[in-house]
């Protein structure tokens, strides 16, 4: 910092006046005399006391008398200062400015990266023009992750916002755009991990700002990408220079996949080529599936029944096998392949059983006036297809009627 308080510039001083004494015995007792005082004061909270007796320490003891705690204390100190004098600007300012050396002193004792993300919310709170610095200091989230303050995450998001994209010129919009989107997901994901660490703890406070924190990235977020035509714009950019290792590339697309999924974006081109680039680097039994639910959503039933096959042969001996095995019939059903759906549906089990015996109840309604040579028989497969609902109810499908098609059928 250019311009240090009073006392910070006394304490620069001091360390290159003292250091040279430092081991003297009458600056020890010094040292150890202004250090108990500002000790005691801090205790009963006289921080203005405190602070002056501080400040004495440091000057007594130099550069080699000073440890971490004392810094920490230092902080409490000031931080209680600034609360009290947060009325007087040039007060502020030279308070700050302790704040500042206090949070850089105590940097060069240790590498402590949550002591580093408080200096960065310390001066992204503050409006500190050093934005590249700024950058520097947050880069400790990606050290902590999960384990980051609900504030830092925080912070961290308001200066990509207010700072970065905010303040870049337009021709370099689009990149800082895309890197917000990329710590969105990271972050995102830190939030997650946090909050299902707090639920775990039943520790309700850090239940609330976790949550909290995920509401907020999500309301921010539309502030750089605020529909569907501008985020698919950034990604469609963004898929020819994926990572070529597999793990990687897979990982990115699967991101940007749950990204636009959760801005409903699933109808967009940019999402149904990022499905078949997922499929091409995996072609597992969930990568098809994902695939035909957007085929599905997109109208395109073919393609959808083409993939939701792939996905029920690949899964065949999977713990998800049911699951493909319903969709697929489904599929079949909704495409009118009524006989093919009959006979998918029949395979199925598990929870998806009920619903995949209502299948095969409109299956047969829907092929009831091509089976039987007269009135009576035609009529007669309603009293099938009812039988069928009941089957669906007794294996747990809800919201249909036992008595559906006897109306239907002969008297």
């Amino acid at each position: 910092m250019k311009n240090y308080n009073k006392i910070a510039f006394t304490l620069l001083v001091a360390f290159f006046s003292f250091n040279s004494i430092a081991q003297d015995s009458t600056q020890t007792d010094e040292c150890a005399k202004w250090r108990g005082l500002y000790f005691q004061y801090l205790k009963q909270k006289m921080y203005n006391d405190a602070g002056t007796m501080w400040g004495k320490a440091v000057i007594a003891c130099g550069q080699d008398g000073l440890d971490n705690k004392f810094f920490i204390n230092g902080r409490v100190i000031y931080s209680q200062l600034l609360k009290a004098n947060e009325d007087n600007e040039a007060r502020t300012k030279a308070l700050n400015d302790t704040m500042c050396w206090i949070y850089e002193s105590k940097m060069k004792l240790e590498n402590d990266p949550e002591w580093t993300l408080d200096y960065a919310v310390f001066l992204v709170s503050n409006k500190d023009p050093r934005h590249g610095k700024i950058d520097t200091l947050f880069e400790q989230i990606h050290v902590l992750k999960e384990k980051c303050k609900s504030s830092h995450i925080r912070e961290y998001f308001i200066h990509l916002i207010l700072n970065k994209f905010n303040s870049a010129p337009a021709e370099e919009k689009d990149e800082v755009r895309t890197h917000i989107i990329e710590e969105y997901i990271l972050l995102s994901s830190y939030t997650d991990a946090a909050l299902k660490i707090a639920r775990a703890a039943n520790d309700e406070k850090d239940v609330k700002r976790y949550e909290s924190t995920q509401q907020f990235l999500d309301k921010y977020f539309l502030k750089i990408a605020s529909d569907c035509d501008v985020l698919t714009d950034v990604l469609e950019k963004k898929l020819p220079k994926l990572p070529t290792e597999k793990e990687a590339r897979k990982h990115k697309v699967e991101e940007f996949l749950s990204l636009m999924d959760a801005k409903k974006c699933t109808k967009t081109e940019t999402y149904g080529k990022y499905v078949d680039e997922l499929i091409k680097i995996e072609p597992t039994a969930e990568a098809y599936y994902f695939g035909a639910r957007n085929q599905e959503e997109n109208d395109n039933l073919s393609k959808a029944v083409e993939y939701y096959q792939k996905a029920a042969e690949l899964g065949a001996n999977g713990e998800n096998k049911d699951k493909y095995q319903f969709a697929y019939a489904n599929s079949l059903y909704k495409s009118g392949s009524y006989r093919s759906a009959f006979s998918e549906a029949k395979k199925v089990e598990g929870e998806n059983k009920g619903d995949a015996f209502v299948i095969c109840s409109g299956c047969i309604v829907k092929l009831a006036n091509s089976c039987g040579e007269s009135t009576f028989e035609r009529k007669a497969n309603y009293w099938l297809a009812n039988d069928y609902i009941n089957r669906a109810i007794a294996a747990g499908a809800t919201g249909v009627s036992s008595g559906k098609y006897l109306d239907s059928a002969p008297s």
